[in-house]
Formats: C-alpha cells, structure tokens, sequence
C-alpha cells in the first residue's frame, strides 16, 4: 500500500502541470486523418503520444502529426494526445493534452410504404431532425409514388452535425395500378 501512495505522489504533480485544453477535439466516426499541430519553434523537437486506437501516421518529432482515428469508438478518450517539446539544450516544456471525441450520429427512418403508383405524395419523416433527402421519387421532404412509378427503390437520409455526415437508407415499394381492357360484350 505504501509503494502504491509513493508512486502516486510522484504521479500526481506530473499530471497536475500537464496542459489540458478547454474543449475537445470534434472528430468523426470512422475518420482516417486529422491534423494536429503546435506553434513551430525553430530548435524543438516535439514528442507525441496517442492513445490507442489513434495511430500517428506521420509527423512524429515535428510541430505537426496527422492521427488515424479509424478504428475508434464513438465516444470521449480522455488524454487522446499529448505533446511535449525538448529543445535543443535538453530543456523539456510541460505537457499539452487535447481530449478528442468521436462523432457518431445514427440517422432512422420512420419506414413508409407500400404504395399504389396513383397514392399521392406523403411527408418522410427521419431523425435526428434537419437532414436532407434524396432517391427516385423523392421531392423535397416527401415521396410520391407517382413520380418513382412502380418499383422498390431505395431513400436516402443524410444529417450532417458539427462538420460530419451520417446517412442511412431504406426501401420504398411502389405497385403497379392494374389495367384492364374494355369489357367485351356479344
């Protein structure tokens, strides 16, 4: 116990003069590059950590690293990275700490259909609010039957937050109206 509380006497004050900053870094799900960077100061060498699952692609030792982010979950890492410098007399800076958290938004669709190809339009409805909409047969914010013609066609819905963009599809069935020929008569 006592090895325990001495190694975290020592722990502590080095974590205490680390620089965090006030706001997370935004990134989103499933994003392979970002760039981060600190003031170049001629002399330095800089020394990053990432923590896992980010991994620095390129840039280790300089003022500047891009961190693949791919393979994170959606959520807030704490710490994520962490940069110091060293100059060229041995000198070494307090740490900077940046938390980065991974964007996910999961777009729905309330489902529609199947339709008659003479139904009239009806209003799409998907979350979270705000997105936009596209595929056969879609106007606007609705989907009209006659306008796609008979088929199964698939909608698209896009939300775009805080610079990321999330889509989710869905399928849309369309029936033909029968035809008949004139009644015949003798």
């Amino acid at each position: 116990m006592k090895k325990i509380i001495m190694l975290l006497m020592l722990i502590a004050p080095i974590a205490a003069f680390a620089q965090n900053t006030t706001s997370p870094d935004t990134v989103c799900y499933q994003t392979a590059g970002s760039i981060y960077t600190v003031p170049n100061t001629a002399g330095y060498t800089y020394n990053w950590t990432v923590q896992a699952p980010g991994v620095i692609t390129s840039g280790q030792g300089t003022n500047s690293i891009n961190v693949d982010w791919s393979a994170a979950n959606p959520g807030l890492i704490s710490n994520a990275i962490s940069v110091f410098a060293t100059s060229a007399d041995g000198c070494v800076s307090t740490p900077v700490i940046l938390d980065v958290f991974i964007l996910e938004i999961l777009p729905s669709i309330t489902l529609v259909g199947p339709f008659c190809a003479d139904a009239p339009c009806v209003a799409l409805a998907g979350t979270p609010a705000g997105g936009t909409w596209s595929g056969t047969g879609v106007v606007g914010n609705t989907f009209c039957p006659g306008t796609a013609g008979a088929g199964t066609f698939t909608i698209t819905y896009t939300v775009t937050v805080g610079g990321c963009t999330f889509s989710t599809t869905a399928p849309v069935t369309v029936n033909p109206i029968p035809v008949l020929t004139p009644i015949q008569h003798n």
